[in-house]
C-alpha cells in the first residue's frame, strides 16, 4: 500500500519521539500491570500509625473553621493537604477521611475541646504503585499525566501502523498477528 512520503516521513518522526517520551511510562504502566494481576505476589504489611493531637488555640464554638495554623498542624500529623480530607459535622464530634495512593486516613475531632484522634494506614509501594496505574486517589497532575501519556500512546500506535503499511514484506505478517490478538482477547474476554 502506498503512503504519501510526507506523512511517512512525519509518523516516522513522531512514531520515535513518542516512544522515547512513553518509554519509561510504558516501563512503569508493564510492570504494575502484573502487580495488578498478581496483588498475592507483592503483599505488604499495613503500616497502621495511630495519631493524637490537641489543635493550637481551639475555640469550641469554631466548629469547620480552622486558621492556617491549625490547618498546617493537622497536614503535618496526618502526612496529606487538608484539601484531601473529607469533613463530616455531627453536631459534637467532626470525622473525617482521605484516601490517597497506597493508604489512607481517618480521625475525628472533639468539637468541644479540638482534640483529634486518627489513624493513618500506609499499604507499601506495591499498593502505592498500583494506585498510580489505576489513577487512584491521586491528584491534577498526574491525572494529566495518564491523559498526556494515552495520547502519546494513541500516536505511537497510529504512526507505527502507518510506517508498516507500505511494507509488503512485515504488511500480511502484522495483519495476521493483528488479528491473532483479537480473537485471543475477545477469548480471554468471554471465557470464564
Amino acid at each position: 500500500m502506498k503512503v504519501n512520503k510526507t506523512l511517512w516521513r512525519w509518523s516516522r518522526l513522531l512514531h520515535i519521539y513518542a516512544a522515547v517520551a512513553l518509554l519509561l511510562l510504558l516501563l512503569f504502566f508493564a510492570f504494575t500491570g502484573i502487580t495488578l494481576n498478581h496483588p498475592s505476589w507483592f503483599v505488604g504489611e499495613a503500616q497502621e500509625q495511630e495519631i493524637k493531637l490537641q489543635l493550637n488555640a481551639y475555640h469550641a464554638n469554631q466548629g469547620v473553621h480552622f486558621s492556617p495554623d491549625q490547618i498546617g498542624q493537622i497536614e503535618q500529623a496526618l502526612g496529606l493537604r487538608f484539601s484531601q480530607l473529607s469533613i463530616e459535622d455531627d453536631g459534637d464530634v467532626l470525622f473525617f477521611d482521605a484516601q490517597m495512593p497506597g493508604g489512607f486516613a481517618s480521625g475525628e475531632l472533639e468539637m468541644e475541646s479540638g482534640f483529634i484522634t486518627a489513624s493513618r494506614s500506609d499499604f507499601g509501594v506495591w499498593a502505592w504503585m498500583n494506585d498510580l496505574h489505576k489513577g487512584r486517589h491521586t491528584g491534577f497532575a498526574w491525572k494529566l499525566l495518564l491523559d498526556v501519556s494515552s495520547v502519546l500512546i494513541l500516536l505511537f500506535s497510529i504512526s507505527g501502523l502507518i510506517l508498516l503499511l507500505p511494507n509488503r514484506r512485515y504488511l500480511k505478517p502484522a495483519l495476521y498477528l493483528g488479528c491473532l490478538t483479537a480473537v485471543l482477547c475477545a477469548i480471554a474476554l468471554f471465557s470464564r
